[in-house]
């Protein structure tokens, strides 16, 4: 492998534990949206709304729509065999959803492995898919954004992972080059694939609890402090 002088983290499920926050801010979504429709199934509404995610995502990462447009089209995507979506609703959700960035934390031991990277000499930035100020919010409540070099956000840079171009704009503010600069985070097409189609020394997989196997040429750690020792950092 070579040497290497910079990491990017993802930032959602990567350095910040997401999904944690995701899941427990959900069930008040599902309780107030059960409370307007009667004979609301919540298995089948959660169902729906994570499908409507990966449908109008995208969207939201390249900047073609904004947040609240990218609230209103999921949630009335998830809720049209109950009925329509009305503004009062909307609101409350809106209202819900924005906790997850006033309540986001870093991942276990991710603060103290950008430390022990940066104090090593190494360049750490985050390359992050989502709307500027959502994504600023959830680095700063978590307290990762003060810990690193840089930070490339896609509504910012006006392109998404898994684009080629994402992983150069993020290079550029990071001062590396990609031969000399790993990518760690949790999509295999966004970050692990995208790394790898950018041309960057490594790309390291954190699943979850997601099975399957890794790419050829990817590597693999269940949490952030493995990645120094992957990486041959530690």
């Amino acid at each position: 492998m070579p040497r290497i002088r910079g990491v990017l983290f993802d930032l959602d499920d990567t350095l910040a534990d997401s999904s944690a926050v995701e899941e427990r801010i959900w069930n008040d979504v599902a309780t107030l949206i059960a409370s307007r429709f009667d004979g609301l199934d919540r298995d089948a509404l959660r169902s729906r709304y994570l499908e409507a995610l990966h449908r109008h995502y995208p969207a939201l990462a390249a900047g073609d729509i904004d947040l609240p447009a990218f609230r209103r089209l999921r949630l009335a995507d998830a809720l049209e065999p109950w009925g329509p979506l009305e503004d009062e609703l909307l609101e409350a959700y809106i209202a819900e959803k924005a906790r997850i960035a006033d309540e986001m934390v870093p991942a276990p031991g991710a603060i103290e492995t950008v430390r022990e990277l940066r104090e090593r000499g190494i360049r750490v930035g985050v390359l992050t898919n989502g709307p500027s100020g959502f994504q600023r919010r959830k680095l700063e409540t978590s307290g990762v954004g003060a810990e690193v070099d840089a930070i490339a956000v896609s509504g910012e840079l006006g392109v998404a992972k898994p684009d080629e171009r994402a992983f150069e704009l993020a290079l550029a503010l990071l001062g590396t080059a990609a031969a000399e600069t790993a990518m760690v985070g949790d999509s295999l097409e966004n970050d692990v694939l995208g790394a790898l189609r950018a041309g960057l020394a490594a790309a390291v997989w954190m699943p979850g609890g997601r099975e399957g196997a890794a790419p050829h040429g990817a590597l693999v750690a269940r949490t952030v402090p493995e990645v120094p020792g992957l990486l041959g950092l530690a």
